[in-house]
């Protein structure tokens, strides 16, 4: 919530700074600045994840030094393990 109200501070800085400036572009800027500050919650949403996928990349490196299954050993997935729990059932 703190970051959300940064950026909403800093919208509205940018936006009267710009209406200071700009005094040409003063219309354009109070009809849009309203769909401004409701673009700034998707917006940080996407930064957000953004942010949140960096980290991933990390744990992806790690994933694929993880150990691999002799010949001797089946694997069992999660999708095995489940069908036998469930012929299981039937059987009882």
């Amino acid at each position: 919530m703190k970051t959300m109200l940064k950026a909403g501070a800093g919208l509205a800085v940018g936006i009267a700074v710009a209406y200071a400036m700009f005094p040409a572009a003063r219309e354009l800027l109070v009809a849009v600045s309203p769909f401004l500050f409701l673009l700034i919650c998707p917006l940080m949403m996407v930064f957000m994840m953004k942010g949140m996928q960096s980290c991933h990349t990390d744990h992806a490196t790690n994933k694929s030094s993880s150990p691999k299954l002799s010949k001797d050993e089946p694997a069992k997935s999660g999708f095995t393990r489940l069908g036998l729990a469930v012929s299981k059932r039937r059987d009882a």
